[in-house]
């Protein structure tokens, strides 16, 4: 199955009269046609200004990309116009922002909402064929048509959220980008609109970056998982070796021991020592190196390369030792 999105050795940073901070650093990452990518990270990881870039939404002025290239089916975003990217959001590319409340106008009937996208971006139908595939969008995320007329003051969080994917899904795109799009809901309302997204991505063959720090939703709904520390991937692979294999980033080894385990009684989690660094002063070598339970001399000044065994990645000097770190940024 060919990449339908690869993103290389991308850098970006905000700038104030302060400071400069550096949100991404290097971060390589690719997604297939009809996959879905989960990508995981404590808040300050990067994973949502990574989104933004992708779709062109830093803030004006303040957010840029440094240096990089995101390839979407071949083509260069950073180096497509506004006026292109105007067409290409909503379009080939849509977002599940993480509040829905900040995502619809609570001014305008949410029918009108979805109307809208398919006015400017499926100029071909006519206004009897907008009002159908309207129709069918809220029909596909569970809203009767009774309320089209409502404003979205009068829907519940679900519904909301509901909304909001009729309107990135409405053009069908190839491309599908969800920031946490189920940390406002309740845990039922959580894995129906999950379930729901799964069955529409199978319906479209929709790529879909899923971003979240959930590991239970990563294991029930992607292919491949990518976790993000301090604006990189220090590891990647289809779900099963990130959940079933023996070998771990120690910051994924982290991660996982924060996670409650039923089967064994404890009176605490094993939650990571200390706090993400700061981005705007970022820590030489490893970023991990001062939170890790087994950094060397070497992780306090040198970075790692990537080390890979088929599809699984690992940033660190532990598996550089092991495979042979001259081999493994290769």
């Amino acid at each position: 199955m060919e990449e339908f999105l690869t993103i290389q050795d991308l850098h970006v940073s905000y700038h104030t009269a302060d400071e400069t901070v550096y949100a991404v650093n290097g971060l390589n990452l690719s997604v297939k046609k009809g996959e879905t990518l989960g990508l995981v990270g404590e808040t300050g990881a990067g994973k949502t200004t990574t989104a933004l870039s992708i779709l062109r939404l830093l803030p004006f002025k303040f957010g840029s990309i440094d240096k990089g290239s995101i390839l979407l089916d071949g083509m260069d975003l950073t180096k497509v116009s506004e006026k292109e990217m105007r067409k290409i959001r909503g379009d080939k590319i849509s977002m599940i922002f993480q509040d829905p409340m900040t995502s619809l106008n609570s001014t305008i009937k949410i029918g009108k909402q979805i109307e809208e996208v398919l006015k400017i971006h499926r100029k071909d139908l006519g206004k009897k064929e907008v009002i159908e595939r309207v129709d069918t969008l809220l029909k596909l995320v569970g809203i009767s048509l009774e309320r089209k007329e409502d404003y979205p003051h009068q829907l519940s969080g679900g519904m909301k959220q509901r909304v909001v994917i009729a309107i990135a899904l409405a053009c069908e795109p190839k491309l599908l980008l969800a920031d946490e799009p189920t940390t406002a809901l309740d845990v039922t309302i959580q894995a129906q609109v999950l379930n729901m997204m799964r069955e529409l991505k199978n319906k479209l063959n929709t790529a879909m970056i899923l971003i979240t720090h959930d590991l239970g939703v990563v294991a029930e709904n992607c292919d491949s998982v990518a976790i993000m520390y301090a604006g990189e991937i220090v590891e990647s692979g289809a779900v099963e070796e990130i959940f079933e294999g023996t070998e771990h980033h120690p910051y994924t080894v982290g991660l996982f021991g924060s996670i409650p385990d039923m089967s064994k009684k404890t009176r605490r989690l094993s939650p990571i020592n200390g706090m993400m660094p700061n981005p705007a002063d970022l820590p030489p070598g490893c970023p991990f190196w001062p939170r890790c339970p087994k950094a060397k001399d070497i992780c306090k000044q040198q970075k790692p390369n990537e080390v890979r065994q088929g599809s699984h990645m690992i940033k660190c000097h532990l598996y550089q030792d092991a495979k042979g770190g001259e081999e493994a940024g290769k």
